[in-house]
């Protein structure tokens, strides 16, 4: 037997909606993952009930996790106690009796009373009060290796009498016993389950190699096996493959899970996202950056270029400065690939880049490099099994001789005057070849067996105005070279398939004056003319050191006060804080840039604290400006908007949310995806949100004019949802600009632009969640289908149009779809797990087609469909196939319209309950 220890993840996945419990359950309604390695991937870990940890392995408490989806176990050795464990110390000698010298462990005397209370008061109950409901219960058999036989039968009892214990101290825990096949018979009834290890595929520790369980060995497992089912318990079954043969670990979890048990497969540490009846498809890919680009990583290439295209994509990229030590452990299966951003061929050098390179090519983990390689390229050329041919040509009278159609999406290929890298690679997709016209020099883009690379300068184009194109297409070149998967993407733009408008506004301009003779402050007529006019979800902030929080105009702090409660007080105003001293910079704090003289406004006696920016702030407009019931939800950046890891991390000790920075300002005149944003960017493990589009102070030249320039806002909001979706609508903007006739009618434009468009309308918090939510969104396959969990604020997936219909019977969450472009938004309904089968063929019954509203709640009937929805500001439901339905309203026949097989039903502000009824 082989023995499991280290950091141990067992996860069952219940697809039933009832909880599992210990009564049997079938093998194929639950799913099984163990993990072995440091700071396990919860997120990816959310798609399991079940998950079993080392209790004293870093980044693993049930704190941590909690979620109602998934449950953390403890591992804990029964048999033997390790000398590496926090109580080991406290063992008294003569509780041990043997040792296990493959493991180094000691085997401990289970029938000695006194080792039994050690380790239930001392082992157990820690854990217990820890937060741990659950314990997977490892070494049960090695009292066997007592040389003594005369002593097994007592330590037998001692081993039963533990494995009783915990659940008489704990009626509630669920043990989950590795192997005991001798003592089944004597603890079934307090057994939830039962694992064992190797029947298809085992390692080898004398060998150090993976082979195939011999016949022998199987048939007398599927003994024991038989044995537990006659027990009335589920068996889980854990197989070894190599990390780099997953379709052999797909196949074998396959068979394990056809012979009707639970299956696990993974690598030899059990150190790797392994394979089981669910496979988890990792969405986060690694970014390795140069830090010598600039001190934080929003201004580095990867950031600024990189990350959107691939969050389009549906994958989060974690940012990695490759000077420093780079990710160690089993990355495959936790990570869909890597993309390598050097600024030189010397980037890498003092990571060791280039055999951390080669650990992950044997991996089978895809990796993409863009304009060099972060080594000499001769170093890499050889290593990764290519040829460069060093001084084989010049740059004179390069041509284009080879140039696929993903090549010059927004600026033409042309070729470089230098010398090319002259490159080639066995068994690659070219994509771009550049040479004389007679012999090609350079493969400078191509599709490798390991991944890809596009050589500068065909990645970007610099123009002479420092604004960058695309030369490669990246969605299909990252697709392509990364190998990602046509699976369901979480999107943040759009939910019930209509797309999301959010308004948010930053404090500047509160006190002053409208120009024009006896204008009122601004922030009254932003009120009086803006807020009350458009009644959608608005985010309003303050700065509090403006209104008297310990700070500037003391005299006048009663009358603005007075301001901002009267628009707190509209309930279709959420609160935000712009800080207490506004500041213009978050990092470099020292010295003054961009014509600013001062880190913050210049309140008599403040040093900076974060503590008094963010969750102080959000205290004083809690206490003196909000009324019962609102809480200040977020946190909007000031300046440069680009918060340290330690200003992000405070907003989350404050319960805030954060948006602002990103700098989307793709125009008409600037028609780029260069100028597009990703979603936001991770410090030290903390998510910044981007603003999804910039305010009006970028659109009015900073302030200076055109004071109308505001409008061509409607220039972003268009080029970001054609040809693809990229961005929600986000009417963002200062309170000054209603104090300009000019800049007011922009915005009163804006709005009036943005509405006709019948959006849906949230509020900035709502997307702040989206976009997190976007980050831990769990994908994986399960069966003939795909299994979606997260924490419930996401509810849009999409698919192109080419991937199917959803099977609206087969399916559970789901509540219909839409297109838009080629893309099929699948709706997802009330809750944080969804499972989606797709079909070929259009659904034979009704589905909500599109709801500008939320759904509160959603469930099918016989005959159509119930729901609850609540619109925040006028909106409609839109369903499909429903030309031989009617629509109830709140017990009343609704006034609907209909457009062929359509039934629409416009909606107020309010809420809803609804049921449609089909013939």
């Amino acid at each position: 037997m082989q023995r499991l220890s280290a950091i141990l993840l067992l996860v069952l996945l219940v697809y039933a909606i009832p909880a599992v419990t210990d009564a049997v359950a079938a093998a194929d309604q639950f799913s099984v993952a163990f993990f072995y390695a440091d700071n396990p991937p919860l997120d990816e870990l959310q798609a399991f009930d079940l998950v079993v940890v080392d209790p004293d392995a870093a980044g693993s408490t049930p704190a941590a996790y909690s979620t109602k989806l998934s449950t953390l176990f403890a591992y804990i050795s029964v048999g033997e106690a390790d000398p590496h464990r926090r109580y080991y110390t406290s063992i008294k000698p003569s509780w041990l009796i043997g040792e296990n010298r493959a493991w180094k462990s000691k085997l401990v005397d289970l029938a000695n009373p006194a080792w039994r209370r050690f380790f239930l008061d001392q082992v157990v109950e820690p854990l217990w009060a820890a937060g741990y409901r659950g314990f997977f219960l490892d070494t049960l058999d090695s009292y066997q290796l007592v040389q003594d036989k005369k002593r097994h039968p007592a330590l037998e009892a001692g081993l039963v009498e533990i494995i009783r214990s915990i659940k008489k101290r704990h009626p509630e825990a669920r043990l989950i016993m590795n192997r005991g096949f001798e003592v089944l018979g004597r603890v079934r009834d307090v057994a939830f389950a039962v694992a064992a290890e190797s029947l298809f595929r085992n390692f080898d520790p004398a060998t150090g190699s993976y082979g195939e369980v011999n016949e022998h060995d199987r048939q007398w497992l599927l003994g024991k096996f038989a044995e537990v089912r006659q027990a009335g318990l589920p068996v889980i079954v854990i197989d070894y493959v190599a990390p780099a043969e997953r379709d052999l670990a797909r196949r074998t979890a396959e068979k394990i899970r056809k012979a009707g048990f639970i299956p696990w497969v993974t690598d030899k540490d059990l150190a790797s996202l392994g394979v089981g009846t669910v496979e988890v498809l990792p969405r986060k890919i690694l970014g390795l950056y140069d830090g010598s680009e600039g001190a934080d990583p929003i201004y580095t290439n990867l950031q600024r270029f990189v990350v959107m295209p691939l969050n389009y994509l549906g994958y989060q990229v974690e940012l990695v400065d490759m000077r420093q030590p780079l990710p160690e452990g089993q990355l495959a299966g936790r990570y869909a690939g890597v993309v390598v951003w050097p600024n030189s061929d010397s980037s890498g050098s003092k990571s060791n880049l280039l055999q951390w390179i080669l650990r992950q090519k044997d991996l089978k983990l895809p990796l993409v490099f863009l304009d060099r390689f972060g080594v000499p390229p001769q170093q890499f050329a050889q290593a990764m099994g290519g040829t460069l041919r060093v001084g084989s040509a010049t740059g004179k009278g390069l041509k284009v001789m080879q140039q696929d159609a993903l090549m010059g999406v927004e600026a033409p290929v042309m070729p470089s005057v230098g010398q090319p890298l002259a490159l080639h690679f066995p068994g690659s997709e070219v994509l771009l070849a550049v040479g004389d016209g007679r012999q090609v020099a350079s493969e400078a883009v191509a599709i490798t067996p390991w991944g890809g690379y596009a050589l500068e300068p065909y990645v970007l184009n610099e123009l002479i105005n420092e604004r960058e194109r695309w030369v490669i297409n990246p969605f299909d070149f990252f697709r392509k070279a990364l190998r990602l998967a046509n699976s369901p993407v979480p999107d943040t733009t759009t939910e019930n398939g209509v797309r999301l408008l959010l308004s948010h506004i930053d404090a500047d301009g509160f006190e002053s004056r409208v120009e024009r003779p006896g204008g009122p402050l601004a922030v009254t007529e932003l009120r009086e003319r803006i807020l009350k006019k458009y009644r959608i979800p608005t985010t309003y902030s303050v700065i509090t050191s403006t209104l008297g929080d310990h700070g500037l105009n003391p005299q006048q702090a009663p009358a603005l006060q007075a301001e901002a409660r009267e628009i707190f007080a509209l309930p279709w105003i959420e609160a935000g804080s712009h800080t207490f001293s506004h500041p213009f910079y978050w990092q470099n704090t020292d010295v003054a840039k961009q014509g600013y003289t001062a880190q913050y406004l210049p309140i008599p006696g403040y040093s900076f604290q974060l503590e008094s920016e963010i969750a102080g702030s959000a205290a004083f407009i809690n206490q003196a400006l909000l009324p019962p019931g609102k809480k200040t939800r977020l946190l909007q950046w000031s300046g440069d908007c680009a918060p340290g890891g330690d200003a992000l991390a405070a907003t989350y000790r404050a319960g805030l949310g954060n948006i602002n920075g990103g700098d989307t300002m793709i125009t008409e005149s600037n028609r780029s995806i260069t100028a597009v944003a990703p979603l936001g960017v991770a410090k030290n493990g903390w998510f910044q949100v981007f603003a999804p589009n910039q305010n009006e102070n970028v659109y009015t030249n900073l302030w200076t004019g055109p004071f109308y320039g505001y409008r061509r806002v409607i220039e972003t909001f268009k080029l970001t949802d054609s040809p693809r979706r990229l961005k929600p609508i986000n009417i963002y903007y200062h309170t000054y600009s209603v104090t300009k006739e000019a800049s007011r009618r922009a915005l009163e434009d804006v709005y009036d632009w943005a509405l006709a468009q019948k959006p849906h309308a949230i509020f900035a918090s709502e997307y702040v969640n989206k976009v997190l939510d976007f980050n831990r969104t769990v994908v994986a396959r399960s069966g003939n289908g795909w299994l979606i969990r997260n924490n419930g604020d996401l509810r849009q997936l999409r698919l192109p149009v080419s991937a199917g219909y959803p099977d609206l019977a087969a399916s559970r969450g789901v509540l219909g779809f839409s297109d838009h472009h080629d893309q099929r938004y699948i709706h997802l309904a009330p809750g944080k797990e969804a499972f989606l089968v797709l079909t070929d063929k259009r659904p034979g019954r009704s589905w909500l087609a599109a709801a500008a509203a939320t759904i509160d709640r959603f469930e099918w009937t016989s005959s159509g469909m119930r729901l609850a929805v609540t619109a925040h500001a006028e909106g409609y439901l839109r369903f499909g196939a429903a030309d031989g339905c009617r629509l109830v309203s709140n017990g009343r026949p609704a006034a609907v319209q209909r457009d062929a097989e359509q039934l629409i039903l416009p909606l107020k502000t309010g809420t809803y309950g609804l049921e449609l009824v089909c013939k």
